[in-house]
C-alpha cells in the first residue's frame, strides 16, 4: 500500500539528534507515513540510533551510503527510494509540531499545490526554548501561490532578512519524478533554494502557510556555516544556469530576480576575496579589489565589517 507521505531524513554524524527527530514523527497525528532515514556514512553511533527505531516500527527505513557525499546526495539516495504521494524533508536536528504532515497534506491537496511549506519556529538547543518564527504573520508571501520570481528575490546574498530556501516544504512525488528534479551534488549550500527553484522553474504550483510546523533548532554554531570562495563559485555557476533555463518566456520579473542573486553572489565572492587579503595583510590585493568593486562600500559597512570581525576573531560567520 502506497503511504501518503515519504520523510526523507538525513543524517551525518547525528546520534545526539536523530532520536528526537524520530519521536517528534511518530507522534504525527497523520499516520500513514514512511520514514527513510538516510546516514551519510557517519562515524558515530547514527547507525545504531537508527537501527532502533527500525526494530520497533515498520513505518522506519533505513538507507547507507558508503561514503559521505552531503545532505544532497543524502536527500536523493531517499528521492529515489521513496513510495509515498508527497516528500516530506526533515534534518536531523530538527523536528515536527505533531499535527504538520496532516494539515499541510491537507491545505495541498486542497487548493491543488505541487509543494507546500509552513512558517519556521527557531527553538533554542538545549532546553528548547522558542525564540520565534522565521516569517511574520503579515508577511505577503502567505496571501497565494508563490511564484519563481517571487522566490528568488527572498533569497539575494547580502541582504537582511529571512531566506526562503531555508523552508522545509513538501514536494508531490509524481510532480518530483515527471520532471525528474533532484537536488544539485555538487553543492554544499543552497542546495535546498536550488531544488525548489527548479520546481517552480517546472510551473510547480507553491504555497506557503502562516502556522509553523517546523521547529528549526539552533544550536551554538548549528547555523553557521564557514562559506569557502569554492561553495560561492559553484552557486555562481548554479545560478547562471537558472538564467539559462529561465529564458526569454521566463518573463522580465523572473530574470531581473535571477540577474540581481547573480549580482548579490558574485559582489559576495568578491567581499570573502576583500576580507581575506585583509585578513592575511595584503593590502594592495585589497586596495585593488575595492578599486575595482565600489559598490562593495554599503556592504562592507552594514555586513562586511561584522563578519570580517568575526572571522579576524575566529568566531563562525552565520550564512
Amino acid at each position: 500500500m502506497t503511504p501518503r507521505v515519504s520523510i526523507v531524513l538525513p543524517a551525518f554524524n547525528a546520534e545526539e539528534t536523530l532520536a528526537n527527530a524520530l519521536d517528534s514523527l511518530l507522534v504525527q497525528s497523520l499516520t500513514d507515513f514512511e520514514i527513510l532515514v538516510i546516514d551519510d556514512h557517519s562515524k558515530d553511533g547514527t547507525l545504531d540510533v537508527a537501527a532502533s527505531y527500525l526494530r520497533n516500527d515498520s513505518r522506519v527505513k533505513l538507507l547507507q551510503r558508503d561514503r559521505n557525499g552531503g545532505a544532497a546526495a543524502a536527500r536523493n539516495l531517499g528521492f529515489r527510494s521513496a513510495k509515498g504521494k508527497w516528500l516530506a524533508l526533515l534534518d536531523a536536528d530538527d523536528t515536527f509540531a505533531p499535527d504538520r504532515l496532516r494539515s499541510l497534506v491537507a491545505r495541498a491537496e486542497k487548493d491543488e499545490a505541487h509543494i507546500i511549506a509552513d512558517n519556521l519556529r527557531f527553538v533554542s538547543m538545549p532546553g528548547g526554548a522558542a525564540t520565534g518564527t522565521a516569517l511574520k504573520a503579515e508577511d505577503s508571501i502567505f496571501a497565494g501561490p508563490v511564484s519563481a520570481a517571487r522566490f528568488v528575490r527572498g533569497n539575494l546574498f547580502l541582504y537582511r532578512g529571512f531566506k526562503l530556501g531555508y523552508l522545509k516544504p513538501l514536494f508531490r512525488r509524481r510532480f518530483v519524478e515527471q520532471h525528474r528534479l533532484q537536488q544539485n551534488e555538487a553543492l554544499r549550500i543552497a542546495e535546498d533554494y536550488h531544488f525548489l527553484l527548479d520546481a517552480l522553474l517546472c510551473g510547480g504550483r507553491f504555497l506557503v502557510v502562516p502556522e509553523a510546523g517546523y521547529f528549526y533548532a539552533q544550536r551554538p554554531g548549528s547555523l553557521s556555516r564557514g562559506l569557502t570562495l569554492e561553495d560561492l563559485d559553484q552557486l555562481s555557476t548554479a545560478n547562471r544556469l537558472d538564467l539559462l533555463r529561465a529564458s526569454p518566456q521566463g518573463g522580465a520579473d523572473l530574470r531581473a530576480a535571477l540577474n540581481k542573486r547573480q549580482w548579490s553572489v558574485d559582489l559576495n565572492i568578491r567581499l570573502m576575496e576583500f576580507q581575506e587579503a585583509v585578513k592575511r595583510r595584503r593590502v594592495w590585493d585589497a586596495g585593488s579589489i575595492f578599486a575595482r568593486n565600489p559598490n562593495l562600500t554599503p556592504y562592507l559597512a552594514f555586513y562586511g565589517l561584522e563578519s570580517l570581525r568575526k572571522r579576524l576573531s575566529g568566531e563562525r560567520r552565520l550564512v
